[in-house]
């Protein structure tokens, strides 16, 4: 009788493994592990973390487009490589972005949205407090992520969110650098939530603007 032949993972254990080096390669990057340019080894990242050529590379091609890896035909996988250049330029494209996610936002939200947009402050303030700056840059992210997803725009959101995820590589980066009024970041947030609840587009959306230009396009917490 002809052997039969084992089936490969099922769709639910690839989607799991690639989502487990997704989730490991994205920390590492986001922790500094990789140098810039480093060049990725799709086989060597399959054996440290015993699983197929396949997983690694739909990971990848979602941190490629996610802006984190960078993939070259016929040189494969590098860490991405940040130039002041090209982070200022992203910041620009952020604060058009946001911009127009707090204007939807402002038209959009109800007062339960704005309600939770409320327990990141709280949330923020806490840290603040206790002088967790980490962990209320981490909440400020959220916020930001919170205020996007108000705007009901799939595509808006998608965007907002590459765009976040490489404003947390730009912190990294310049975590050396001053980093703006930290002991005021709550109480600033909070003016720009007000706007929001006013349920004024035009008035939202200045104050999102302001926030951002506000700070440096190298420091500061945004």
């Amino acid at each position: 009788m002809p052997t039969r032949k084992s089936a490969g993972p099922s769709p639910k254990r690839s989607g799991a493994l690639t989502a487990r080096v997704y989730e490991r390669l994205r920390e590492e990057i986001l922790d500094g592990v990789h140098p810039q340019g480093t060049h990725l080894s799709i086989q060597s990242i399959a054996t440290s973390m015993r699983t197929s050529n396949g997983p690694v590379i739909t990971a990848l091609h979602r941190l490629a487009h996610e802006g984190l890896v960078q993939h070259g035909r016929g040189s494969g996988y590098r860490i991405a490589e940040w130039t002041p250049l090209l982070l200022d330029q992203l910041l620009v494209v952020r604060r058009a972005l946001e911009t127009e996610a707090a204007r939807l936002a402002a038209r959009l939200s109800n007062r339960e949205d704005i309600d939770e947009l409320q327990t990141h402050i709280a949330q923020m303030e806490a840290m603040v407090a206790e002088g967790r700056r980490a962990d209320a840059e981490r909440i400020d992210v959220e916020l930001h992520v919170a205020i996007a997803k108000l705007s009901r725009n799939a595509q808006l959101i998608d965007a907002l969110a590459r765009s976040h995820m490489l404003e947390i590589v730009r912190r990294r980066l310049l975590a050396n650098a001053p980093r703006g009024d930290f002991k005021n970041m709550a109480r600033n947030h909070q003016i720009l939530i007000d706007a929001i609840a006013s349920g004024d587009p035009d008035e939202a959306g200045k104050a999102m603007h302001w926030h951002l230009r506000s700070k440096s396009s190298t420091t500061g917490n945004a």
